[in-house]
């Protein structure tokens, strides 16, 4: 598959899964909706600071429950024009990003400090007139340096094992939310996100491969240029 093809295969995963979240978007109070003008960004590239909070286990209850803080800065690059006008109507408007983000989450509740790394991925924006709200989907992979703590038992028997496997961990994640519009420059950005982290294996069979599933909110700062 060509990545032509690739991109209009994933444009159209991200559409698919979230109709039935916007659907409820499409009812919008009429009144006062010609005096507002929709911010369209005309610069191709956006820049953005944010934090939040992330809570953890969320898939295996019997883990080591993890709570840290992330802090990102995140570029982004805008991959196409405003489209989708006449599809279903106009809910699905919107243009494509392709963001590429560093981060460090600073573990408060957990067997290790931090965990400092990378990711990028494709977002969708869903911009419709007379809206300076512009929801979002977004999905990214990566990785992730850990100062991790595999505390395990004699002889290799995991009596204990607490902390991740290894320091080096993959990462993806998906985040939700919508973007305001200041003006034409700047930003404001609020999300719920949930991450993964984990080693794919790499530390077995001397340490277990235990991995961080985690959901928070995030707000962040921007700039369009």
């Amino acid at each position: 598959m060509c990545p032509k093809s690739w991109f209009s295969f994933l444009k159209g995963l991200f559409l698919t899964t979230v109709s039935l979240w916007l659907a409820p978007l499409a009812v919008q109070t009429a009144a006062g909706l010609d005096k507002i003008v929709t911010v369209s960004p005309r610069q191709n590239w956006s820049l953005e600071i944010g934090s939040g909070a992330a809570f953890s286990n969320v898939r295996e209850s019997h883990l080591d429950n993890y709570t840290y803080v992330p802090v990102n800065i995140t570029a982004a690059l805008k991959l196409d024009e405003i489209s989708l006008d006449n599809y279903h109507g106009g809910i699905f408007r919107g243009y494509t990003e392709f963001f590429f983000r560093g981060y460090w989450n600073q573990i408060v509740s957990g067997p290790e400090n931090r965990i400092i790394g990378a990711s990028f991925g494709p977002r969708y924006n869903f911009v419709q007139p007379g809206w300076k709200w512009v929801p979002f989907i977004e999905a990214g992979v990566g990785f992730g340096f850990v100062d991790s703590n595999p505390v395990h038992g004699p002889g290799g028997i995991y009596d204990h094992p607490r902390g991740m496997g290894q320091d080096f961990n993959f990462t993806f994640s998906i985040a939700i939310g919508a973007r305001y519009d200041i003006d034409e420059i700047c930003y404001l950005r609020v999300s719920a996100f949930y991450q993964h982290f984990s080693n794919a294996g790499l530390s077995e069979p001397r340490h277990n491969n235990r991995a961080i599933d985690s959901v928070g909110p995030e707000v962040a700062f921007g700039l369009h240029f």
